[in-house]
């Protein structure tokens, strides 16, 4: 019955647009955990749906460089992330992948959870742009 109706809303959302905005715009920024350059973390931006969204759209991820420094690239391979709002993660985990596609040997997580699995950082992606998308973190509150 779902499948159905999301079936039938398709060509609707063809029409009238089903999703936040489409336009994609170049965002970069720094990232600091207690005034330090944050090197090798990934940052995400998950666009949040705003009233009348089906859905908010695809999301945009960046390593930073060794000077903290990130240039977002959206999930559909282009260069930015979507404008509007986004809830932002940032993560310092990272594995290797095992012969059969299992992750080893997980790194300790130098951020806290407030930051990234229960993030409440949110950036407004203004519709020209911007390389000012600073997040200074702190280790403790």
């Amino acid at each position: 019955m779902m499948v159905a109706r999301i079936v039938a809303l398709a060509p609707l959302c063809l029409l009238v647009g089903c999703f936040g905005s489409d336009k994609i715009v170049p965002v970069s920024g720094r990232v600091t955990l207690d005034g330090e350059p944050l090197s090798g973390a990934v940052v995400g931006y998950e666009p949040i749906a705003q009233e009348g969204d089906l859905e908010a759209g695809y999301g945009s991820y960046a390593r930073t460089d060794d000077d903290g420094r990130y240039t977002l690239r959206s999930l559909n391979n282009e260069d930015g992330a979507l404008v509007g709002q986004h809830r932002v993660s940032v993560s310092t985990v990272v594995g290797k992948e095992g012969p059969n596609g299992e992750i080893l040997g997980l790194t300790k997580e130098r951020v806290p959870s407030r930051y990234n699995n229960d993030t409440q950082l949110v950036i407004e992606v203004p519709e020209g742009g911007t390389d000012e998308a600073n997040l200074e973190l702190e280790s403790r509150r």
